[in-house]
């Protein structure tokens, strides 16, 4: 067996490792040089810049490969030939010295003409080459730089000239020094900058990207002006769960302009200083302080005049007698600190949990403060975790179910901790007011690991329909694209097809993200929807789209050019978003939530609707289908269509459409289901409505969650002070899943249903974490920690879920007819998981033959009647009172079924004389886990 060798640099050094060079383009030097490993963009091309070290001195080279140029290196002489020249590389490196960090990644000059890969974020204009700055102040004496105009008027701020570092291979948990230069453009008033990375991390609080100022809280305002160049930026330390990194250029000052603001940006140069901690020498102990030995247990002031002390208390919220008792603040920032410097490492997550008490009330805030040194400069960093309301003499729980720690530090004492003070916008006394802390720990969290023995989600379900799931770019890698690639067959991308996030300034378009998701869907051989290019209330859409060409005026409907602006705006979106994508998105939502049954024409007056009237719904139909390629469905999304109002809303606007012949294909029922509401029932109902009424049009459950929460029940939180969702809740939800898929397979049979998205995967990622307010909800199939629910066993397996098998069985009758006999019935659960809330909601005696008689039935008490929850393998059991009143044998008449008898209690056959002894059928309907019904039926049953 042959054995190839494949080199290229990392970390200064020669690695013999495919992975490490896998996506990039070898470049070898002249004799004396190092191998040069440069990551490759999407179309093939080299991106950024490396330096080449000869014994003449450095040269800054810019490299941009065709992709046929980067086929060509495969050629097995080439390759051969490539080998040969590593190997002498390494020879000669090592002979030399091995390179040391820092090493420098890129840098970027501008001096080439162009904006070398740099690109427009979020209310930026696109960059552009530009000589304006002049050869003098250029801080690398060269001519170019990069030019920006910043549209305050429009949003407030926040963008700038971006740049993509996920495609750079940064090093997951090494930490780089991000430096570049700014200034104004003549006339600009002075201003701050600071360079920011947002990040799309599974670490991030919410479903929303984080935002990392470089260089840490301290470079967030650094102060420019248009007569001379400023140095902006610090040390980053790269997430090891991201999935996407841009860095920006911005500026940030404190009262928005009233003007676009121009910017210039050059020599930005991005270096690693600090490799990868090695995770093997962790100390995964974690931290437990209680404060029960009457010691401070590692806590100090934080604050030259703040005292800490072990003080007795005599409401611990968990029973402590103890806790830390924090005053003498005279700032918001003062307060009580815990080191975690060899306890907390970048790239783990963490469990974090302590309990707060504020005698007068207060808002306490949880934070970390890091301190990493590069260069000679040290860099502090102050990333909040947690933020809680704590009411006066009340104990409120911080806590953090998972946090990963993003931020590389010293190894120092005192260059990590974790701390607590008052949120930072308090001043004067409500910043000085004293508090408590008591029983707070810090645990090490193991990394996920999905299960691989447990059946696909989209595999069982097959031969009814393809199943989706909801993502952002945090489901790309990892653990939770693992869980992706086995359960689904089908993906929407929750935000990052949206206008505000594809077309940001107008005519502006950013796809880096969208397409990172597409493009992981066709590797995997998944369907792609496409969501949303209206959204009818003008949510997650960019103001611009409703100001005119001045971004200030509102749009008007009285204004025939602003009628024709809008929609021309409409039509040329749609047209980009569905031509870039092309046929790798099969349904698009093209118009969304469009309904509002309190309006006389049942439709919302959202900003699209107020300029153009309903018409703005036949504008985007017609776009999308004059532009999306052949075949593309066409989906009108839309929720709540269980309730009858808006089910009649929803037909009367499909019959509108048509009389107009304006093209839509289907329906997207998005089903943001309730533990209370909707019951399956009534989603059958509402899809077998329109299937009738329109049998070709297409339906699909495009959002599916259930919340563990009532339908009107906005303020309970099964998560505060450290909770969570009961279990018989979640038995509950499985149980309701179960009727759920019963309905979509049913409809799938009947050709009313094409397919089943979920929004989302696991609970660790719901956006009704925030909605509508801020607590715990577990929605979806998988757990926090990617785990199988109930709610996944109701829709693949519903014999594993909790309670299945139930049975119940009259056991057991004694007493006398007259004076009332005692009937036993018991609920008999064979399973392994328990039964909740087992109870008997009816008991009734139906006579079937015999001398008829009057029956009374008395319960234990009101119905139902309560078994409770009945463990795998247990029993419960409940006694009725039963009291039969019978009539006296008749002579030849007729019995209660029919038949002929005699005085002597012979019937026409000649049976015998007790064959006229009443009979009965028992009937009691049940219920367990609210969704888990039934009936015991015994049939023959006699006094």
């Amino acid at each position: 067996m042959r054995e190839r060798y494949h080199f290229c640099w990392l970390n200064g050094a020669p690695q013999s490792d495919f992975g490490c060079c896998k996506k990039t383009f070898l470049t070898i030097s002249a004799l004396g040089a190092s191998l040069i490993a440069l990551p490759l963009s999407r179309e093939g091309r080299v991106s950024g810049v490396a330096k080449r070290n000869n014994n003449e001195g450095i040269d800054v080279m810019s490299y941009r490969a065709r992709s046929s140029l980067i086929r060509s290196v495969r050629r097995p002489a080439l390759s051969i030939v490539a080998t040969a020249f590593a190997l002498l590389a390494w020879a000669l490196t090592r002979t030399v010295g091995a390179q040391t960090l820092p090493a420098q990644v890129a840098q970027y000059t501008f001096e080439d003409g162009t904006a070398d890969g740099w690109s427009a974020f979020y209310d930026a204009s696109a960059p552009t080459y530009s000589t304006a700055a002049t050869a003098a102040a250029d801080p690398d004496g060269g001519k170019g730089s990069l030019l920006t105009t910043v549209n305050y008027t429009s949003t407030g701020g926040g963008g700038g000239p971006a740049l993509q570092l996920t495609a750079l291979n940064l090093v997951p948990g090494a930490t780089y020094s991000i430096t570049g230069y700014v200034m104004l453009t003549a006339g600009e008033a002075p201003s701050d900058a600071n360079f920011t990375v947002q990040r799309i991390d599974s670490g991030c609080s919410s479903a929303s990207p984080c935002y990392d100022t470089v260089g840490g809280s301290s470079a967030y305002q650094t102060p420019v002006t248009a007569t001379s160049w400023t140095k902006i930026g610090g040390t980053y330390t790269v997430s090891t769960s991201a999935t996407s990194l841009i860095l920006y250029a911005q500026l940030s000052p404190s009262t928005a302009p009233t003007a676009p603001q121009s910017f210039y940006l050059d020599d930005v140069t991005l270096t690693e200083v600090a490799g990868p901690p090695n995770s093997g020498q962790q100390d995964n102990s974690g931290i437990t302080t209680n404060f029960e030995d009457g010691g401070l247990d590692g806590w100090m002031a934080r604050g030259p005049s703040t005292v800490v002390t072990n003080v007795p208390i005599s409401n611990g919220p968990s029973g402590e007698t103890r806790g830390l008792y924090v005053t003498g603040r005279t700032a918001a920032w003062n307060g009580a600190q815990i080191s975690v410097e060899d306890k907390m490492y970048v790239g783990s997550q963490y469990a974090i949990s302590l309990w707060v008490m504020s005698p007068s009330g207060d808002t306490l805030n949880l934070s970390l403060q890091t301190t990493l040194t590069a260069s000679g400069t040290a860099a502090t960093s102050y990333p909040s975790i947690a933020t809680v309301q704590a009411p006066a003499g009340q104990w409120v729980q911080i806590s953090v179910p998972r946090y990963t720690m993003a931020n590389a530090y010293d190894p120092a004492a005192g260059s990590a901790y974790l701390y607590v003070q008052s949120n930072y916008t308090e001043t004067g006394a409500a910043a000085e007011q004293p508090f408590y802390i008591a029983d707070f720990q810090l645990q090490y969290l193991p990394p996920l690991v999905i299960q691989q023995n447990i059946p696909s989600i989209y595999q069982t379900l097959a031969r009814y329909f393809p199943v989706g799931a909801e993502i952002d770019s945090s489901d790309l890698i990892g653990p939770h694209a693992q869980l992706l690639t086995k359960h689904f067959d089908s993906i929407v991308s929750g935000n990052d097809m949206k206008w505000q996030f594809t077309e940001p300034t107008e005519g502006n378009f950013t796809f880096a993200t969208a397409d990172a998701e597409v493009k992981f869907a066709e590797q995997h051989n998944m369907l792609v929807r496409g969501h949303n290019l209206v959204w009818a209330n003008g949510s997650e859409t960019p103001s611009w789209v409703f100001l005119e060409e001045d971004g200030k005026t509102p749009l008007s409907a009285s204004n025939p050019a602003d009628v024709q602006l809008l929609t021309q705006r409409i039509q040329n979106h749609i047209k980009a978003l569905v031509q870039h994508f092309g046929t790798a998105v099969y349904v698009w939502d093209v118009v969304n939530e469009p309904l509002d049954p309190s309006q006389p024409d049942c439709l919302q007056h959202g900003p699209f609707y107020k300029v153009l009237g309903p018409r703005y719904i036949e504008i985007a139909l017609e776009a999308a289908r004059e532009y999306a390629p052949p075949g593309t469905q066409l989906f009108i999304n839309e929720y709540g269509l269980a309730s009858k109002s808006r089910l009649q809303c929803m037909i009367r606007l499909i019959r509108d459409l048509r009389r107009h012949d304006v093209p839509l294909d289907g329906i997207g029922h998005e089903m943001h289901a309730h533990i209370d509401y909707p019951p399956p029932s009534a989603e059958y109902h509402s899809f077998e409505v329109l299937h009738r009424l329109f049998p070709r049009l297409k339906q699909q459950v495009t959002e599916l969650d259930v919340s563990v929460y009532a339908s009107n029940d906005n303020t309970s939180n099964y998560g505060a002070n450290g909770g969570s969702v009961p279990a018989a809740l979640l038995a509950e939800q499985g149980w309701l899943y179960k009727g759920y898929f019963d309905v979509f397979k049913a409809l799938a049979r009947r050709h009313a249903l094409e397919a089943v998205t979920l929004w989302g995967m696991a609970d660790d990622n719901t956006w009704l974490d925030s909605f509508p307010i801020n607590r715990l909800d577990a929605p979806l199939p998988f757990d926090q920690l990617l785990q199988a629910k109930p709610a996944y066993w109701g829709i693949v397996d519903p014999t594993q879920l909790p309670g299945y098998g139930l049975t119940l069985a009259l056991t057991g009758q004694s007493g006398s007819k007259r004076s009332g006999e005692t009937w036993t019935i018991t609920a008999t659960n064979p399973g392994e998981g328990t039964a909740y809330g087992v109870q008997i909601d009816g008991l009734a005696l139906r006579q079937v033959a015999g001398r008829p008689c009057r029956v009374s039935i008395t319960p234990p008490s009101s119905y139902p009647v309560v078994l409770g929850d009945v463990a795998g393998g247990g029993m419960a059991s409940a006694s009725f009172t039963v009291q039969f009143h019978c009539g006296e044998r008749r002579r030849r008449g007729r019995d209660f079924a029919g038949r002929g008898h005699d005085d002597r209690g012979h019937d026409d056959r000649g049976d015998r004389e007790g064959d006229d002894a009443p009979r009965f059928i028992l009937r009691a309907p049940w219920s367990a886990n609210v969704y888990e019904t039934g009936t015991l039926v015994q049939k023959d049953v006699q006094p």
